[in-house]
This record gives structure tokens, sequence and C-alpha cells, in this order.
């Protein structure tokens, strides 16, 4: 008679353990399942060097747990940042990865800027160029491309008395493309023009500048994996005339 009691009392000391556990495992999935915070992921490429906008992001829920150090849980704190690095579809945005501009209520010694001015390279100035349709690559350029620019300018000799030789020449090479401006031509018999954005050199820069007042210029947009840098002297009307032109020329 006491064994039976106390198999009795193992059996009901079971049960209770059992119910403990499943209560406690139940809880534990419910917390699982629920414990998710919103965190700012890439929802479309973003190049290196531009200004972040909202269509670029998205939200997503991932578990508290595995929330990772200097997350963005809303949109609106991350769009006009600068992105530092190319950033692909996916990719989850932490603050090393963005740089913002400081607000007026910084510390002493802190380096303030525009938004815009954040994603001017270092060592490089931000230059505005007129671009028509055909010397835009048809306005197909988007921030974050690269190209060359090409100068044609007549070129006279001041010790002689000829005629100006028309020459075009490279004068900026694996050029960054900041921004892509709306047409500031209000007169419709003139072809439309548009300010286009890039990051120069100061040499390019006055190269560039003078091209652009003396003369025309011409975008070649580059592929994104191409970086080469050519050594071509410039070229005028005379080229045509060389037989040999074809194989020079490929």
């Amino acid at each position: 008679m006491q064994r039976k009691g106390y198999f009795l009392l193992a059996m009901i000391c079971g049960l209770l353990a059992a119910g403990s556990m499943y209560i406690y495992l139940n809880g534990a999935t419910k917390n699982t399942t629920t414990s998710l915070k919103p965190l700012v992921v890439v929802k479309v490429n973003i190049p290196a060097r531009s200004i972040i906008v909202a269509s670029q992001l998205e939200v997503k829920d991932v578990p508290t747990q595995g929330y990772p150090r200097g997350g963005y849980s809303t949109i609106q704190n991350v769009v006009g940042s600068v992105a530092l690095l190319n950033l692909s579809v996916g990719d989850l945005i932490v603050s090393s990865m963005l740089e913002r501009q400081t607000s007026e209520n910084s510390d002493p010694g802190v380096i303030t800027g525009s938004t815009t001015a954040l994603t001017v390279p270092d060592g490089k100035r931000a230059v505005a160029i007129p671009i028509g349709l055909v010397s835009g690559v048809g306005y197909a350029l988007k921030p974050g491309d690269h190209v060359d620019i090409l100068v044609t300018i007549d070129i006279k000799d001041s010790s002689t008395n000829l005629q100006p030789v028309t020459v075009t020449s490279l004068a900026a090479q694996d050029v960054l493309v900041l921004s892509v401006g709306e047409s500031f031509s209000g007169d419709k018999t003139k072809a439309e023009t548009k300010s286009h954005t890039v990051a120069l050199s100061v040499p390019q820069a006055m190269a560039v500048t003078l091209g652009s007042e003396k003369g025309s210029l011409r975008l070649l947009l580059r592929n994104p994996a191409n970086s080469e840098i050519r050594q071509d002297p410039p070229i005028s009307g005379n080229v045509f005339l060389d037989t040999n032109y074809f194989n020079q020329f490929k």
C-alpha cells in the first residue's frame, strides 16, 4: 500500500514536470516568433558616394537577438545619407556604411557641410557642366556612373597667322557623376541642355571649364568594371588624311 502511494506521488510529480516543460517551451516558441524588430535593408543597388533616397530602401523584421549594432529601424533615419561603399540588394544598413551631415549643434572642431558636399570624393571638386542630349549619352547617365570627358576646341598658334586648328582631346577620364540636374534652358528654339555635376581634380576642372567656355564637351559612358586610363594624344582633322587611319583608330 505504501508503494502505491509512492507510485502515485511519482506520477503526479511527473505530470507536473511535463506540464511545466510544455508551458516553458510553448512560451519560448512564442517569444521567438514575436520578438522581432524592424531593420532597414537595401531594395535596389546603391552606388558609393551617392545620396540615398527612400525608394532604394525597405524594412524587414528580424529577430531582436541578432539585431546588428548600428542598424536602423526606420527609412527616415537613412534617407539623405551618403553611401560610403557600393550597396547591393538585400544588404542591411548600419551606421558605419553611411556618412551624414553633421548638425549645427555638433561639438566644436567637427567638420560640417551639406549632404551634397559629402558625396564629393577626397581630393576632388564638384563641377557643374552643361550637357545636351547628344553630348550627354542621350541623357542616360545616372548618379554613380563614370564617364570620360572629351573637349573639342579651336586652337590658334599665336606665333603664326595660320587659321585655328580644331582638336579633340581627353580632358578627364574615369570621372564620377555626382548628380544629373534638370533642364535650365527656357528657350524653346534652342536644344535642351542640362547641368550634370561631376567630381574632378582641380587640373581637370580647369581643362574642362576652358573646353566648356571656348569649345564643346562630350561625355563617354564607361563600364563600371573599366578603370583604364589611356594616353591618347589630341587629334585633329588631319588624321582622316592618313592612309593608315583605319589601323590606328580601331
